[in-house]
Parts: C-alpha cells; structure tokens; sequence
C-alpha cells in the first residue's frame, strides 16, 4: 500500500480565461495603486544591486537542515517515513560566484520506501530569492515561472504579469541598530491565473527595498510533475553588518497524490534548511573557483561529518513534531485560492477516480457478502471538492452510496455536506482491525469483527481549527436507521466455520445532532504527547430519544527517533435516555481487551483503559510489543441481545513483535481470571482508514 502511494503522477488542471487587470489606484492597499508599484520598482533595484554591492566581496556559511519525507492524509495521523540530515559549505564572491559543497549526510528510514536521491535544491541554498525564472526540483516539480521581482526594462506595464497589493506593515527593533526597521508586506498574485505565476507574499524593507523575506505556492500551469498537489516556499533574509540581507533559512514544501486516483492521502517532502556562522572576506577557495556551481564530498567524508544536533532533533524547531507542519499548507492553499479568483491551486486533475480504501472497492462480510465499488471526485473550483463513491453488496442484494460536497468555508469554519444510502454504522466501543483485514477474516476464519447497522440519509456538518491545535466539529441530519440480516452462514474459505448472529436495531426514521471535540497536547511531563477526545450524539424520532456521551484521553512517550514508545489511553461512555439499541455498546476481544471473546459482553455504560510498550530490538524492521488490557460494561439489562455485561472489570495481556517498521503486528494475548489464549495478527492502526 505504501510504495503505491510513492509511485505517484497527476494530472493537469485545465487553463482558464484571462482576467482584465484591475486599473492602478490611488489607495496604497489597492492592486497596482502608485505607491505599491514604486516600492515593487525598488526592490527589483535592489535585487540587481545584491550582486554588485561593493561593500561585499565575499563570504563563507554553513548550512545545515532537515528533509522529512512522510504520509499525509486528510484525517489522521501522519506518518514519517525518512529522515535525511544535511551539512553544506555555502561560498560566495562578487561579482556573481556561488559554490556549494555538500559535506555531511545522513538518513534514516522509518517505513519501507525505494532508495532514490532527492533534487539538489531540497539540499541546497537557493540564490538571490530565485533567479528572473523559478524553477524547482531542477525543472521537474516546477518550471518557467517568472519571478515578481525580475527586472522589466522598457517592458509596456500593461505587459507586467503580476498584480501586487500592500497587505501590512510591521516595525522591527533590532539589536545594535540604531533605529528600528519598517517592513512591507505585498500579496502577490498572476494577472492571467492560467499561466506559471506564484501567489504568495513579499516582505520588503522600507529603506531599500531589500527582500526580507518570501512565502508563496503556484498556479496550476507551473507544474510539470503530474503528481504534485502543492509546492511551497519560504525564503527568510537575516541582516548582517547592519546592511546586508543575507539567506537565514529555506523552507521547501512539495505535497504529491496519484494522479488518477483521489485516495484521501498523499506525501510530502518538507526541507527545511538554515545558514549560520557568516565569515566575511573570505574567498572561494581555488580547489571551487574552476569546479561546478555544487560538488559533493564522498560518501565516507559526508557520513563522519560532525553535525551539532542529533538526526531527529529538530523535528519540532522544524514544524515536524508529531509530523506537522509549522505554517499550515492548507491556509497558504485556500489564500492562494482567495488571491487567484478560486482557481484551485493544485495540480492535480479536477477530476479522479475516489477510492475512500481498499476496502471501499473490495470487501467481503457476513452482511453484504462478497462487496464491489468504486468511485470519482470532482473538484468544481476554489478548495471545493465533491465526492462519490458506490458499490452492489451481491449476498445481500443491495446497493449502497455516499456522496460529500466539502471545503464550503464561512469565516473560521469549514463546512461539508453529505449523503449516504446503505451506509453502517458499527455497534462495537472502538474499530477492532482494518477494514481489508477484516474481510480476509470472514473469508478464512468465519470472523468480520463487524456488528454494523445501516444508516441512510443527509447530514451538514461544520469543523473549525481551535487555537491551541485542536478542532471542534458540529453535525446535523436526518436519518433512517435499519438492520442488518445475515446473508452469509459459513466462511468460504474456511470450512464449516460459521459466523456469529447479526445484531438488531431500533429501526425508522431519526434526527441527529453531534459535537466532537479534539484536543492536543506537546509540552506534557517527561515529554509526552496527549490527545482529549470528546464525542455526543443525540437521535430523536419514531424509535425514541437517546443521548450517548463518549470521552477519552492517549499520552504517549518516545524519544525524535521512535525506537522506543510507552502509550496509556483511557476511555470510557455512557447513554441517556429512552434505550436505543444502537447507543449501546459491545467490549471484549481484539481492538478492547484481548483474551475474551470477541465483542462478548453488552452494556449501556463503559470504562477501558490500555497500557502499551514497543522498543526496536537492534533495528526498526523488528520490534518488541507488550500491552495490558483493561475494561468493563454494564447497564440495560435485561440485554435484548442475550450478552452479558462485563460484571466486573476484564483484563488481558499482550506480547509479540511489529514487523517491517513495526507496520505488521504479530502478537499473543491472555485474558487473565476466566479469559482465553489468542493469536491477533493487526496492521498499525494509522492505516487502517486507508485499508
């Protein structure tokens, strides 16, 4: 699943029709206003100047950084899959002489990916904010794009291809200057949004119109790779000597998808390097002068090179910790959209193929049997996106069928639409395995791990981005609940294994309103991680009325490198109200305390808790797992479904190993005062949404 995702190739987003430029005006925060369009013509002068300052001859840095190169979903947790640390002499000289010389280099992987070799800029400095045409990845991620501060000599401005606006001021006080430093910031944006342009914005010095500092993405059309779904840019600029803006840190950002296929997921390459330790005066040294613009030490020389920090040190100075990223691209995404008439700024096409899983396109269960879909995605302009997906469930007869309009924004909150036909829901406190393995379960062993009901109707939903990193999301609908039957008795491919009974709801028409809420945090004791989770529902309408409640908390600790990981979770529910079966739920077994039979016991009310440990034995391919179990259910009796609750508390014992970084899990358990032996083979559950 994973290499698939790497072989990635997209897409072209199909041009649009140019827009009249908007005439200058006299208001400075206006497109093209007099005042903007002087301040832009100084730092172009500027921009020529850098390279012929006679103040500087020369100077000698080094650049060190970081590449990360991991999962990105739409939800869920990322997932790193290399780390690459780099050390680069950085040489320059007036007139116009830049050398670099790649002198340390290191990596590690973290799940299984092909050998390749990055483009030189995600290891290198980028000169002068870019040269008169940007290019990235060296001409394969983007190409011929026309840098905004590029000098027009006698060019018509009519003919300027690039619309600018003030959008801010800022004053800084810097250390042993005299006085404080005006900066500008412009928004920048293509006149005609079908043609390679950047969208982003400048920050310029008000004294000489020296560029400070840059962050901007593309157009569609500037894309050359199929796969790329965004590139991102920031270039900052330190002052030295009181005069010189010189490069202080680079941040390169490329996020691809398949092509053809809209899986919800895509990669990401972050590159995030910084320059210190500026000596002036010091010339190219002879063994460069003649040599190209970057050489290479060898690989021995590279690998012994002393870098000042540890390989995973900086994930969190870098906007990695927890894999996320310090400016959010999807804000930068949804300006661009803003600045570029809500022409979407992707390249990837506006229409795939939707595969929300495997399973989604493949899946066999005791309710539906054998399960065909597929699916398509349509994205209609700006960060809108609809989706659809179906499938024939044969055992069953029946069709099913979901459909989403998502990205509608309304000031902080992001705002979705959805339908479904047919669709489940599941009566178990937690998922108990991926979806594709769950069907090979109920091909083999007579076991789906389901105990799902179906749910047809619309609901519109809003999510917004709370200021401490968490999010808080609202839903409504209406919906007809139903259940399930059971069309399948035996496993196919297991004999005369027979699969358990399927479990009834309270069945019609009903209301629903939820809120869900998502905490996080970074800075807990000893360096842990945390995460607060709250969910409500409420369903009223023919049945009844119930109220179900849903809270937990996960710590985690790990050193940067993962090699070892110490988890508690802690969760527990409720009901209230008139007795919906569908706000009951079931405890016992694989994905709540192993040892017990699966989904064994039955109650309104919850408390589970695990404790969970993973330490690499002598390599990330192998690692060793221990977990303890701990849960209990109770209330509504007399139970309508014949299953007990828990009595009191159940507890089970875990141990085996993760294979393959730890992404295929092989584990024993043992329910201990009553329970049983099992054998669990699971996958990490960050893939499960995908399988």
């Amino acid at each position: 699943m994973l290499l698939s995702l790497v072989l990635l190739a997209l897409g072209v987003f199909p041009a649009q029709d140019a827009r009249a430029t908007p005439p200058p005006s006299q208001d400075p925060g206006a497109w093209n206003s007099p005042r903007v369009m002087e301040l832009v013509d100084a730092a172009r002068r500027a921009r020529q100047t850098v390279r012929n300052d006679e103040g500087l001859e020369s100077y000698h840095a080094l650049t060190e950084g970081h590449i990360y190169f991991y999962v990105d979903p739409e939800e869920g947790e990322r997932a790193l899959i290399r780390i690459d640390q780099v050390a680069v002499e950085l040489f320059w000289e007036s007139p116009d002489q830049v050398r670099q010389r790649i002198v340390g280099e290191r990596s590690e992987t973290r799940l299984p990916v092909r050998d390749f070799r990055y483009y030189l800029d995600r290891l290198t400095l980028v000169q002068y904010g870019f040269g008169d045409e940007i290019q990235v990845g060296q001409g394969m991620d983007v190409a011929d794009v026309p840098h905004p501060l590029a000098a027009l000599p006698g060019v018509d401005p009519s003919l300027e291809p690039y619309d600018f606006r003030l959008a801010d001021s800022l004053t800084l006080a810097l250390p042993g200057a005299p006085e404080a430093l005006r900066v500008y910031e412009l928004e920048v944006r293509p006149r005609d949004p079908s043609r390679p342009g950047i969208v982003g914005t400048f920050h310029l010095s008000r004294g000489d119109g020296q560029l400070v500092r840059m962050a901007f993405t593309f157009t569609p059309s500037s894309y050359v790779d199929r796969r790329n779904d965004r590139v991102s840019v920031e270039l900052d600029y330190g002052l030295w000597e009181g005069r010189f803006w010189l490069p202080n840190r680079q941040i390169l950002e490329v996020r691809r998808e398949i092509p053809e296929l809209d899986l919800g997921v895509g990669t990401v390459i972050r590159a995030v390097l910084r320059v210190s330790g500026y000596q002036f005066d010091e010339p190219i040294p002879p063994e460069l002068r003649f040599g190209p613009p970057i050489t290479t030490l060898p690989a021995s020389a590279r690998e012994a090179f002393p870098f000042r920090e540890g390989l995973f040190d900086g994930m969190e100075r870098d906007g990695v910790a927890a894999v996320a990223t310090r400016v959010d691209p999807r804000e930068m995404q949804a300006r661009a959209a803003r600045l570029i008439r809500d022409q979407p700024p992707t390249g990837l096409s506006p229409l795939r193929i939707h595969l929300p899983s495997i399973s989604s396109f493949l899946a066999y269960d005791r309710t539906r049997g054998l399960d065909l879909g597929a699916g398509a995605s349509f994205r209609p302009n700006g960060i809108l996106q609809l989706r659809g997906s179906g499938g024939w469930a044969f055992a069953a007869a029946r069709p099913r069928a979901e459909l989403s309009l998502e990205g509608i924004t309304s000031g902080p909150w992001v705002v979705a639409v959805r339908g479904r036909w047919n669709g489940r829901g599941d009566l178990g406190v937690d998922p108990a395995i991926a979806p594709f393995l769950g069907s090979a379960g109920a091909l083999v062993l007579g076991e789906d791990y389901l105990d799902p009901w179906r749910i047809s109707g619309g609901s519109f939903e809003m999510e917004r981005q709370l200021p401490d990193g968490g999010r808080l999301r609202l839903g409504m609908g209406v919906e007809h609940h139903a259940s399930h039957a059971l069309e399948v008795t035996t496993a196919p491919l297991g004999g005369d294994r027979g699969f358990r009974p399927v479990l009834p709801v309270d069945e019609g028409f009903l209301a629903r309103g939820s809120v869900g809420w998502w905490g996080l945090a970074d800075r807990l004791p000893l360096g842990a991680r945390g995460e607060v989770r709250g969910h409500g529902e409420a369903l009223a309408g023919e049945p009844g009325v119930s109220i179900r409640l849903d809270g937990g908390t996960r710590m985690a600790w790990s050193p940067p490198r993962g090699e070892r990981e110490l988890q508690v979770e802690v969760s527990a529910g409720t009901r209230l109200g008139e007795p919906l079966l569908q706000h009951r739920r079931l405890l016992g077994g694989r994905g709540t305390v192993p040892g017990f039979p699966f989904r064994g016991f039955a109650g309104d009310h919850h408390v589970q808790a695990s404790l969970m440990g993973a330490v690499d034995l002598g390599s990330p391919l192998i690692r060793g797992r221990m977990g303890g179990y701990g849960g209990w259910i109770g209330g509504g009796d007399p139970d309508p479904w014949g299953l007990p609750g828990s009595r009191n508390a159940r507890v089970g014992v875990t141990a085996g190993v993760g294979l393959l970084y730890d992404l295929l899990r092989l584990e024993g358990a043992r329910g201990l005062s009553g329970g049983e032996w099992q054998f669990l083979i699971s996958v990490d559950p960050r893939w499960w949404d995908w399988l």
